[in-house]
């Protein structure tokens, strides 16, 4: 079995890759610190049955950086491994493509456990999020359009123009993206909306 550890913190790499060894007896682990090296070694190996990626290394803009690779290499499962537990980014990078997604909080135990589920066909979502997904189901699409516009900036006016919505309902999309981001004000939104979807160095 192939599996390949992108992460650009050593310390977490090494200590991943002693812990994927409980999985298979026969493992073989490939590790990468940065996007660039990931997509060399997909290049030369190709074959993986999973790849766990590190949304923060170098390289990497967010969810967009996660849409590319798995529609480029959509035999292999990929989960992400991230430190942000934002309900919103975890979405993203499942509306994205990725079959999984851990945080550095978890402990070893439940980070085999979504390995272990994925490997298997399945998909693995941190039970504290999936709650916040239910919830957000049936918004999903529009919630995701107005990040957008948020992280141009855009008044709740334009927001509505673009959209084809009112104000009053333009109003509470954004006031559930500020609870679902944790933030206080717009401004503080459209930065995380910029980071969530890889908008910061476009």
């Amino acid at each position: 079995m192939n599996l390949l550890i992108a992460d650009d913190h050593g310390l977490f790499r090494d200590s991943m890759a002693v812990w994927l060894q409980q999985i298979d007896g026969d493992i073989r682990i490939h590790l990468a610190d940065g996007l660039d090296r990931l997509t060399r070694i997909l290049e030369q190996e190709g074959d993986f049955h999973l790849v766990m990626l590190d949304l923060g290394m170098p390289g990497m803009r967010g969810a967009r950086s996660v849409k590319t690779l798995c529609q480029k290499y959509p035999a292999i499962p990929f989960v992400v491994v991230s430190a942000d537990e934002t309900p919103l980014t975890i979405r993203c990078c499942l509306d994205a493509g990725a079959r999984g997604y851990v945080t550095k909080s978890s402990e070893g135990g439940v980070i085999l456990e979504a390995v272990r589920k994925v490997l298997a066909g399945g998909m693995y979502v941190p039970p504290a999020a999936s709650r916040e997904f239910a919830e957000q189901a049936e918004f999903s699409e529009r919630q995701m359009h107005l990040l957008g516009l948020l992280a141009k900036g855009l008044s709740n006016r334009e927001i509505a123009s673009q959209m084809h919505l009112s104000e009053g309902t333009v109003k509470q999309y954004v006031s559930k993206i500020l609870r679902i981001l944790d933030v206080d004000n717009r401004m503080q939104a459209g930065i995380q909306a910029r980071k969530l979807l890889g908008l910061d160095n476009s």
